[in-house]
């Protein structure tokens, strides 16, 4: 997969942007709050059809204008496809792909490009909240299985909906037993969406844990194990990558994976039900004093463990590293391997996270024709191989200064 041409009009920062781009490597430097970021993020929207960056998609149109718009020309393995995607301010977007209007602009746009972006930021996969992991894991799956989008949004639908029936319930005058009905009513939907949903994040755990394992391996020089466990509020089968909030019973122990094997998560989707539907059930007293939804995989988690130990408490900064570099290069090769596409890979300011051994790494494990953006601040701290060839665009207030070609 390449992408040949991106324009930007009135996105961020940028009234006007026009970049072509013909090599690999494509070496984005300049200033601090210039807008480097600001193309990656429109990149990576064109393959997730979300922005980690921005709460709205007024945040992404130009001050005063009513909305932006990205055009992209990408090449596939087997066709060419212009992609022209409308922001607008009041939240609804319109897209055409080959110049085609499409009904469903957020569904539409995914499928046809994909991307991998590492940031600064994702160094908090670690150690930040449960969100973050849980918007990871869905950032990949939005491109690796089309229903999973029209999943998390029926799922929010009904989430959202149940939240305001329990937050209104001292105040709407209802019987304990017609308030639990009602409730029961949004469970139903929960349920049926939220299943799915677990069981699309476990199948994709359960193929990109040994994929990042194995990473982890080769980074460590064979001195590391990386674990990735599942943690749940809905009781799932005992294996090595889920875990139950509630389930006390595995021990420390039994999550070292050279000692249990592990069980495929592909479980009767029934019994993943009856589980949830349990789950719900118990909880309904405690969500009712919380005024919210508290079970359901938007309240799960992703552990990280190195030999057998929790990342989050014991992992040094270069471990850390590690692990998300490791995560990084597993998630090209899912994508690459389920797709058929080898992704784009966009690449914000982390070599200024990443020492000259772990710099090497990642160029040395590199699908070998992967087309990959770089943005930077200076050129010093970059590996000389890294830079042969590149294309260097310099970019100075939201506007492309210069353009040439790197003969390092």
């Amino acid at each position: 997969m390449f992408l040949k041409k991106l324009k930007l009009v009135n996105y961020r920062n940028y009234l006007d942007f026009e970049g072509k781009f013909d090599h690999l490597k494509t070496i984005i430097i300049g200033q601090n709050a210039q807008g480097k970021t600001n193309i990656l993020e429109a990149i990576n929207i064109l393959a997730t059809a979300h922005s980690n960056r921005a709460e709205r998609d007024n945040d992404l149109v130009y001050w005063n204008k009513e909305h932006a718009l990205i055009f992209a020309t990408v090449q596939t393995q087997n066709s060419n496809l212009e992609i022209a995607l409308q922001i607008n301010t009041t939240g609804r977007r319109k897209l055409k792909i080959n110049d085609v209007p499409k009904k469903a602009p957020q569904a539409d746009l995914l499928g046809n490009f994909f991307a991998v972006m590492f940031s600064c930021e994702d160094m908090y996969l670690i150690k930040g909240s449960p969100s973050i992991r849980r918007n990871w894991i869905d950032s990949v799956l939005f491109q690796l299985d089309s229903k999973y989008h029209r999943l998390t949004q029926d799922y929010q639908k009904s989430t959202t909906q149940k939240n305001s029936l329990l937050k209104q319930s001292f105040e709407s005058g209802l019987s304990r037993k017609a308030l639990k009905e009602q409730v029961e009513i949004w469970n139903n939907q929960i349920i049926n969406s939220g299943s799915e949903i677990l069981a699309t994040r476990l199948k994709f755990l359960e193929d990109i844990r040994p994929i990042t394992r194995d990473f982890q391996k080769n980074i460590s020089k064979q001195n590391e194990n990386l674990d990735l466990i599942y943690k749940s509020t809905v009781q799932l089968p005992d294996c090595v990558i889920a875990r139950s909030f509630s389930d006390e019973a595995i021990s420390q122990k039994q999550y070292r994976s050279n000692e249990i094997a592990s069980p495929s998560v592909r479980n009767d989707k029934e019994t993943l039900k009856s589980r949830f539907k349990k789950a719900l059930d118990e909880s309904f007293e405690a969500e009712l004093a919380r005024g919210q939804s508290l079970i359901g995989p938007h309240r799960d988690d992703l552990l990280f463990l190195i030999n057998d130990k929790e990342a989050k408490s014991f992992a040094s900064q270069g471990q850390q590293r590690s692990i998300v570099l490791a995560l990084k290069l597993a998630e090209l090769k899912i994508i690459e391997k389920r797709r058929g596409e080898i992704p784009v890979l966009l690449l914000d300011d982390v070599f200024a996270e990443l020492d000259e051994s772990r710099q090497d790494f990642l160029l040395h494990n590199l699908p070998k024709d992967i087309q990959t953006f770089l943005t930077t601040t200076h050129l010093s701290g970059i590996q000389k191989e890294f830079l042969r060839g590149a294309q260097i665009l310099e970019i100075r207030n939201g506007q492309l200064v210069e353009s040439a070609e790197c003969g390092v």
